[in-house]
């Protein structure tokens, strides 16, 4: 997934995301024929968390990692801090677990001071 990413293109790839769901859903059921609706839905809900997790990784990935125009000052010292690319972050949410991409800064004046923005 790119990083930046308007909103057509969000929504095709959340879509992909539900109809890889879908698939996995169908492939399960078909391994599993006898599978009481309890079952089904059991199995649903194991795919719909992780479907939402990476749904959720398209739409917040999609607008934002938190690269900004300029770059933010230390706290330390106010020097401008140096982009040292991007990381993941793991995320334990209700609906899903996601990795979201997030701008890493570093000082480079200041030893250990780094930025990391939240979201």
């Amino acid at each position: 997934m790119g990083r930046r990413m308007n909103r057509e293109e969000r929504k095709k790839a959340f879509v992909k995301q539900a109809e890889e769901m879908f698939e996995e859903l169908e492939g399960w059921y078909d391994k599993n024929p006898e599978a009481s609706f309890g079952e089904i839905e059991i199995e649903a809900r194991k795919q719909r968390r992780k479907m939402m997790g990476k749904g959720l990784e398209v739409v917040v990935n999609g607008r934002d990692t938190g690269k900004e125009e300029g770059a933010p000052g230390c706290e330390g010292c106010g020097q401008p801090m140096a982009f040292k690319g991007y990381r993941d972050k793991r995320v334990q949410g209700l609906e899903g677990d996601s990795e979201l991409e997030r701008a890493y800064y570093v000082c480079p004046d200041c030893q250990g001071e780094t930025f990391f923005p939240p979201g």
